[in-house]
């Protein structure tokens, strides 16, 4: 679960700028608090914001140190990235913390960098008295240093690997908690429950992400295949019921697409993954070219609507709206959010997707206790805001300062009584995240 993320000195936010799902003294949904070790949490957060004021660059900072552990690499030109609109950053570091539960423990994590050279990063045991070190790594006017806890160093062995580890094994640019967790997970058990975090638990969904093979995922894992045909039932989409044709290549493909078959199944037969993702080029929908049995084999979603006979017609997904084709996208995440204790960020939570549609399932995610994971998502869609369904302390705002550097603050900085109808105080301007707009007639409109 994510407790807390801080950015500084990236994207629009030019100081330390801090989100977190810590609860307030509101009784109201309690099965939203998630209570873990010393830590107690919420599960749900929505976060709203005029147009440029910050909320896709919260999702984009934690989306970005996800992608940095993955890699083990600092991103190339890093310093493109820090808050351009006051000279004085250009000369400082930008710097990203992170505060999650992984494998029953609370991690907080930090990493510090610029011009492409990490200066800082740090792992530790979290809880509210004292961290508990894990690793230390630090650089200044060029000496680096590596400090592991004081519990590993048991021998001589371990100070000349850790002195062989910060002269030579590592690099300015690499980031030690991916290093160690992929050449020594057996040694360094607790870096590799941080670094699973980000690698199985942490999900990010931009505007324009889509779930990869997911025809492949949907056959494989019939679970998933009844979660998706109960839950887009239930939408009034028109869709009956969805289902994965398969096809072997030789009858999917033309004839004169034949070498591009052979050379499609010969990367397939040598890649570590036996499926890959291709778009079909008549249609524009995914397909996913699957090697399984010594074969090629294609596979698509179909989805059946009932005719007024009540026979169910076949369609292809591209012939679907983009708000079904974003709904049954979202299939894969709403699973892991109720059934597994997935940590889910999704960017504009709304899009393409009906006002009615999007509170439907948000409500009925919210108001079930049995709900595994955790949602947090950026929105315009002024519906949710509804304490039928959302706490006070799950909603945050995002607006521009005068210097153009991004706030996030928590409504719960403001005295909400529980009968208070939010999104009417929100429309009105009383709690700030809505745009500020020039009258037409100046503009000569």
């Amino acid at each position: 679960m994510l407790i807390s993320f801080v950015a500084k000195n990236i994207f629009s936010f030019k100081s330390e700028t801090e989100f977190n799902l810590f609860p307030n003294k509101t009784q109201r949904l309690e099965h939203h608090k998630i209570k873990s070790g010393n830590f107690e949490i919420l599960r749900y957060s929505a976060i709203y914001g005029a147009n440029g004021s910050g909320k896709s660059n919260l999702i984009k900072s934690i989306s970005l140190l996800r992608k940095m552990v993955l890699n083990g690499k600092l991103i190339i030109n890093s310093d493109d990235l820090k808050f351009k609109l006051d000279d004085k950053n250009y000369s400082l570091p930008i710097s990203l913390a992170i505060e999650f539960i992984s494998n029953g423990k609370a991690y907080y994590y930090t990493l510090t960098f610029d011009h492409n050279e990490i200066l800082n990063e740090y792992l530790a045991e979290s809880s509210k008295d004292e961290d508990t070190l894990i690793f230390e790594r630090t650089c200044e006017d060029g000496l680096k240093n590596i400090v592991f806890y004081k519990e590993y160093y048991k021998t001589d062995k371990e100070k000349l690997f850790t002195e062989v580890l910060s002269d030579k094994l590592i690099q300015k640019d690499d980031l030690l908690i991916t290093f160690l967790s992929k050449k020594y997970p057996e040694d360094f058990k607790s870096i590799q429950f941080a670094f699973d975090w980000f690698k199985n638990t942490l999900v990010i969904i931009k505007p324009d992400s889509k779930p990869i093979c997911i025809a492949h995922l949907f056959d494989k894992e019939s679970d998933t295949k009844d979660f998706a045909n109960n839950f887009i039932s239930s939408l009034n989409t028109g869709i009956s019921k969805i289902e994965i044709e398969k096809k072997k290549s030789e009858d999917f493909f033309d004839k004169e697409n034949g070498q591009f078959v052979k050379d499609m199944l010969e990367n397939l037969k040598n890649s570590q993954k036996n499926h890959l993702a291709l778009t079909n080029g008549e249609t524009g929908e995914e397909i996913t070219a699957v090697y399984e049995n010594n074969e090629m084999v294609i596979k698509r979603l179909i989805t059946s609507h009932k005719n007024l006979n009540d026979v169910d017609i076949e369609f292809n997904l591209s012939q679907e709206s983009d708000g079904t084709k974003r709904l049954i996208d979202y299939i894969p995440a709403f699973q892991g959010i109720i059934c597994n204790n997935k940590v889910i960020l999704i960017d504009e939570i709304e899009r393409s997707i009906h006002p009615i549609t999007i509170k439907e399932i948000i409500s009925k995610i919210a108001l079930d206790e049995n709900v595994k994971g955790q949602l947090i998502f950026t929105t315009h869609e002024s519906n949710l805001l509804d304490q039928k369904f959302i706490r006070p302390d799950e909603i945050w705002f995002t607006q521009k300062d005068c210097d153009g550097s991004s706030k996030i603050y928590s409504l719960s900085d403001f005295k909400i009584h529980n009968t208070i109808d939010i999104e009417k105080g929100y429309l009105n301007g009383r709690y700030g995240g809505i745009p500020f707009l020039a009258n037409f007639k100046d503009l000569n409109w």
